[in-house]
């Protein structure tokens, strides 16, 4: 078990620790031993001294130090059996272990587990012909046949090798600080001793052990704190990342006595050293995320040979100016698999928590990962098979444990999860034998109260302050009731010297993670405010229902609450209906259903009526236009998991209406496809891109009446179909979005193979023979087809002759699911206003298939305008697979010069990308009978 850590200021303790580790560890004592060529240095510190590491050459040659090579090396070896040691093990807070410990401290070289990254490729990677996208995923990277680019996920300890400059995203507790203290501790084992492991497994380094990078580990928070505090006529050197890191690492955690002036000539260098800059996102506010922002970038401007690892949460990341320059590549963290990440960690866990008894640990591990299984199973049960699981981090995981082990059982919700980590966190300076708990103090009780008076007080103060407080201001908070003021200063150095629901770092206090703070934050709402009954809950949260910082809260709430079904369901109802303005009522609904997908005795009432209440507001044109398409997107997906009540499970998924969702679209002798030559400057005018020549038309095509789907396919539609007909799909992640959301990573010959079993249906299924749809297949010889792209351009413009757009001429990103939009991923179908023939999503969301054909090449089509309808090559569906297929609408990641309704691209038949789906049409009838099923 590692020991203890010490407090970097107390000095004394530091030397002795030191001491321990040298005799503990002679082959490294005072010393980086990595070099064929050492030195025997005589006295207390006696040691192999390697003279050829790059990190004493670089020092050296950068500065005139009289100090010598082996003195440095001898320095730079405190500085790492210091960081060796803060680095060398996990808090498992909340533990009661034998002799009191308040914390289970797991060595990192045992309980450490990879977890799954997605790194994002950089645009100048994959350059786009035209340059025109933003996306590295556009339709021209995906046009080979059957190609699949997209990024796969990798190993946590792959990723140095990806870039110099990393920036790792992920949700809140998903391990992106261990992930930093990983590397520092693999890093500085290596050079202590002087070896390639643990760096090469570890971190999957494969570089020579003499030219290692010295690991730097820095806390963005104290960085802005540090810059927060300093005087005003301060030097602008001192406010510099540089700066801070010399002063953060010399001044306040001496013991290494390394010269005052080291790390600020490594970093000058940038050369054999890595950054790990941790919490982007614990940075204060967003003003001082992106001072603090524009200092990493400052730094490693111009350093390309230096690395820099920085983490942040992903909501702080994507939003605002917190977001790092190109040169930074983006990692994503991945949720957790069970196997592969859950699994072991519960092991390594209980390995330490039982060392000595094989069989008590082998029995609480079995017993937690039955839990686990049962919590996940049944939650999926609730919400649908595609909920994602609730045990998806290592944070959960840590509080599956501290829960496990005090109460021998889980809880089956997660807001019961939280109290019972919160009371445990607290109640650990009591213990927990038997006999010992009728003696209970009642402190802890208290200390939870005074820590959820803090939560609301802070969380009040919003996202950009609301994340920590400084001493002074603490205690006058906790003054504001009486009953606290005697109890202060033991609260406070409970958070001190304990740690606690609460840390305190250089005097300043926040929750160990905020997921802390936003439950005790529900926990005050339910129990003080909702002493004045629900309606006192709503009237304080009227005014924060859209605001992403009281999201998790609100749904604490409600599972708090949930312990007692009838309260909980009047709140429900209450909370689906609350809201004054259009992102409130949607943001309300979409909260009230996610509560209830979350809570385990819901029922199928109250499901039904969030699920009511959403399409109600998506079918409110008001409500839609005027509020924010990434609220309407996320109610969107709640519905997929409430059940999508405008589509009949009973009927293939498809629309419950006779139509089975198909629209009329009444003749046209005078349409006119593409762009009129006199329109070309007012489209250019309206989106900022010139017209493409193959894009002009002037001559008139007449088009026959046809039907066109509402909406494009839906997830759960092209499930039905696989199931159905047994299909074999070669990509399934086209199922694994909600099942409300247009299908895509479909090819068009995927998209055929619908339309046929679909034709088929309608002759021959009992669900589908009483539609009119079915009376027009089957006794009229119309046939269910992909649209050609003069049919597909007539329905998108809505009967408005020459739009721009499905809904008229200006761009208008609340109109449509495009890059301008900001929802950056598909979304539920019918989130956005409908055109005027009531047809959804034709601009954006995605591309979708035609039956027309563009030609082998890529400039210049083959079939180009006027359109003429008698060419029967014009929409072969045999041509080969080298002939590509004219896509129409754009999507979510395009710009809008690509979601005009007469805009062509093109991709092979076998192409398939993460915004390419299709939608279908029912076209007059063919010259033979088509009820036969050919798959």
């Amino acid at each position: 078990m590692a020991p203890d850590p010490i407090d970097p200021n107390d000095i004394e303790a530091l030397k002795r620790r030191i001491a321990e580790l040298e005799t503990a560890h002679p082959e490294s004592s005072g010393s980086i031993a990595m070099g064929e060529r050492s030195t025997r240095v005589e006295g207390p510190n006696s040691g192999s001294i390697n003279t050829g590491t790059q990190i004493v050459i670089n020092y050296r040659a950068a500065t005139d130090t009289p100090l010598s090579k082996e003195a440095i090396a001898q320095r730079i070896s405190r500085y790492l059996l210091w960081l060796q040691d803060q680095t060398a093990s996990i808090e498992l807070r909340g533990i009661e272990r034998a002799g009191g410990a308040a914390v289970v401290r797991l060595p990192l070289e045992r309980a450490y587990v990879p977890l799954h990254v997605r790194p994002m490729p950089r645009i100048e990677d994959n350059p786009i012909p035209g340059g025109h996208q933003p996306s590295h995923n556009d339709l021209k990277e995906m046009d080979g046949a059957d190609t699949n680019t997209r990024e796969r996920d990798i190993a946590l300890n792959q990723v140095l090798e990806l870039d110099n400059h990393l920036v790792i995203i992920g949700g809140p507790g998903s391990g992106k600080t261990t992930v930093l203290l990983h590397m520092a501790w693999a890093l500085s084992s290596s050079l202590l001793n002087s070896q390639a492991e643990p760096v090469k497994s570890r971190l999957g380094l494969t570089v020579d052990p003499n030219v290692l990078p010295l690991p730097i580990f820095v806390p963005l928070a104290s960085f802005a704190r540090y810059r927060r505090n300093l005087p005003g006529h301060s030097e602008a050197q001192q406010r510099t990342l540089t700066h801070f890191i010399s002063h953060h690492l010399i001044n306040k955690e001496a013991g290494f006595d390394l010269p005052i002036d080291f790390f600020q000539r490594l970093l000058k260098d940038g050369q054999n050293v890595i950054l790990l800059l941790d919490g982007l996102d614990e940075v204060a506010n967003e003003d001082e995320r992106a001072e603090v922002r524009q200092s990493v970038e400052d730094l490693v401007c111009g350093r390309k040979e230096m690395r820099v690892v920085v983490t942040c949460r992903t909501i702080a990341y994507r939003n605002g100016r917190t977001a790092l320059g190109a040169n930074f590549r983006e990692i994503t963290v991945q949720p957790l698999d069970f196997d592969q990440h859950i699994t072991p960690m519960v092991q390594q866990a209980y390995a330490c928590i039982h060392p000595h008894d094989a069989a008590r640990r082998n029995d609480r591990i079995g017993d937690l990962l039955q839990g686990i299984t049962r919590l996940e199973k049944e939650r999926r049960a609730r919400q649908g098979a595609d909920t994602h699981a609730l045990i998806d981090s290592p944070l959960m995981v840590r509080l599956l444990l501290i829960v496990h082990v005090n109460n021998r059982t889980l809880p089956d919700e997660r807001a019961e999860l939280f109290d019972k980590a919160i009371n445990a966190l607290l109640q650990v300076d009591y213990g927990h034998e038997e006999r010992d708990i009728s003696e209970l103090s009642t402190d802890w009780k208290l200390y939870r109260d005074m820590a959820q008076h803090l939560a609301l007080h802070m969380h009040q103060k919003g996202r950009d302050q609301g994340r920590e407080m400084e001493e002074s201001s603490l205690q006058n908070v906790l003054r504001e009731e009486p009953e606290f003021i005697p109890h202060i200063e033991g609260f406070l150095s409970h958070a001190r010297q304990r740690g606690s629901v609460l840390e305190e770092r250089e005097g300043v206090y926040r929750f160990i993670h905020l997921a802390f703070q936003e439950f005790l934050v529900a926990r005050y709402l339910h129990v003080i405010t909702g002493g004045a009954g629900r309606d006192a809950i709503l009237t304080y949260l009227s005014e924060r229902l859209d605001d992403p910082w009281w999201r998790e809260p609100i749904l604490l709430l409600v599972g708090y609450m949930a312990t007692n079904a009838k309260p909980a369901n009047e709140f429900l109802n209450l909370l689906m209906h609350s809201g004054t303005a259009p992102n409130t009522r949607f943001s309300a609904a979409e909260l009230a259903g996610t509560a209830v997908l979350e809570w385990r005795e819901s029922g199928e009432t109250i499901r039904g009526k969030c699920a009511r209440r959403i399409v109600s507001l998506l079918r409110d044109r008001d409500s839609v236009r005027q509020s924010r398409p990434t609220l309407r997107a996320r109610a969107g997906d709640t519905l997929a998991r409430l059940d999508d009540p405008r589509f009949d499970p009973q009927r293939h998924h498809l629309p419950a209406d006779d139509l089975l969702g198909f629209v009329h679209i009444p003749a046209d002798p005078h349409y006119r496809i593409g762009t009129r030559k006199e329109d070309m400057e007012r489209v250019s005018k309206a989106t900022g891109y010139e017209v493409d020549d193959f894009e002009i038309n002037d001559d008139p095509t007449p088009t026959p009446p046809f039907y066109i789907a509402r909406y494009p396919v839906t997830v759960a539609q092209f499930r039905t179909f696989v199931e159905a007909a047994k299909y074999s799909l070669k990509d399934q992640d086209a199922l694994s979005d909600p099942g409300n959301r247009p299908v895509r990573w479909i090819s068009q010959r995927e998209a055929q193979a619908y339309c046929n079993w679909l034709n088929s249906e309608l002759c021959h299924s009992p669900a589908l023979d009483q539609s009119e749809l079915a009376r027009l297949v089957r006794d009229g010889g119309w046939r269910i087809a992909l649209p050609s792209e003069l049919e597909w351009e007539r329905a998108a413009r809505g009967g408005q002759g020459e739009a721009i757009f499905s809904w008229g001429d200006p761009p208008d990103p609340n109109r449509g699911n495009y890059n301008e939009t900001g929802i950056k991923d598909t979304s539920t179908v019918g989130c956005f206003p409908a055109n005027g023939f009531g047809l959804y999503d034709m601009s954006g969301n995605v591309w979708e298939w035609t039956r027309s054909l563009w030609g082998t090449g890529w400039k210049k089509p083959e079939f180009a305008y006027p359109y003429d309808p008698g060419n029967s090559q014009r929409e072969n569906l045999d041509a080969g697979s080298e002939v590509r297929r004219v896509v129409r609408g754009g999507s979510w990641h395009d710009l809008r010069g690509d979601a005009r309704c007469a805009y062509r691209s093109r991709i092979r038949p076998g192409g398939r990308s993460s915004n390419l789906g299709f939608r279908v049409v029912l076209r007059s009838p063919p010259v033979e009978s088509l009820c036969t099923l050919v798959l």
